[in-house]
């Protein structure tokens, strides 16, 4: 992997020169989920577009068994692997979405589908990630991602997983699940490591404190956030630029599984545009 030298060397490489391939990715969503429209947003709470209709394919399904996501996986933005030993670094990236809210792209390490919200032990997560391991688990975050709606009956959940330094049995805080504003299709719930965890390595099982009264479907998905930025308001074009401000041009494993999730601030289907812009060193 070569690193990035100087302004001059980004410019360089944005414009075609010392191979640097640049890759500008953009896609269109329509606030839709196949053929249905999407579960309305709660205000303030986390929302996946992982399943989101995008015009360039890149809306995910539901996973069932522990999967490790690339580049392949529908629902990644599609994008085209560095060669020559070079590696890929995002620049920017600029969006103008329905609503105001708070936009996160980020590589999705693993994810799995087909938990219960009616089981009160232990259920299996388990899996083996590719990216970001080791010393560079530093980072990675755990959350719950909805994808068939959970029963009307709040409760918490916790995680037992493995942090940065390759400790076992590490147990995540108890956050709310179930309930109006945490049982919504297509809502992601964050959870809150161990006091003094900085990453994540595996996550163990996921364990809910009592039944929702309806099963749905949810899962886990380890994420690695790459960039975030505000967008200002509907239909307004928010540019987060990583070359001119913080934090700096971000690396792009190969293979990654590129996505979004949103802090929504209103209750409608999103829609709008998301460009992301890349290059190799």
């Amino acid at each position: 992997m070569t690193a990035l030298v100087d302004l001059s060397d980004i410019v360089n490489r944005l414009t075609g020169g010392n191979s640097g391939t640049p890759q500008h990715i953009f896609s269109q969503l329509d606030g839709r989920i196949q053929a249905a429209a999407a579960a309305a947003p709660v205000a303030n709470k986390w929302l996946s577009l992982w399943q989101y209709n995008q015009s360039n394919g890149a809306n995910g399904a539901a996973p069932g068994a522990v999967e490790i996501p690339t580049r392949a996986t529908i629902g990644s933005q599609p994008f085209v692997n560095p060669t020559g030993g070079r590696q890929q670094w995002l620049l920017g990236i600029e969006a103008a979405l329905s609503q105001l809210c708070t936009l996160t792209m980020y590589d999705r390490l693993l994810h799995q589908g087909n938990l219960s919200g009616t089981v009160a032990t232990a259920q299996t997560v388990g899996g083996t990630m590719t990216r970001y391991t080791g010393a560079e688990s530093v980072g990675n975050q755990i959350w719950v991602e909805i994808y068939t709606a959970l029963g009307s009956t709040a409760t918490t959940i916790t995680a037992s997983y493995t942090n940065q330094a390759g400790t076992a049995g590490r147990t995540t805080r108890a956050v709310a699940i179930g309930g109006t504003g945490n049982n919504e299709a297509q809502r992601m719930i964050p959870l809150m490591l161990q006091d003094g965890d900085t990453g994540v390595q595996s996550v163990q099982t996921v364990t809910l404190a009592a039944s929702t009264l309806t099963a749905g479907a949810f899962g886990v998905t380890i994420v690695r956030p790459l960039a975030q930025f505000h967008c200002t308001g509907a239909g307004y074009l928010t540019v987060r630029d990583l070359i001119a401000g913080l934090p700096a041009v971000a690396e792009m494993k190969t293979d990654a599984c590129l996505t979004y999730q949103l802090l929504a601030g209103a209750t409608t289907a999103v829609s709008g545009v998301i460009a992301v812009h890349v290059i190799e060193a």
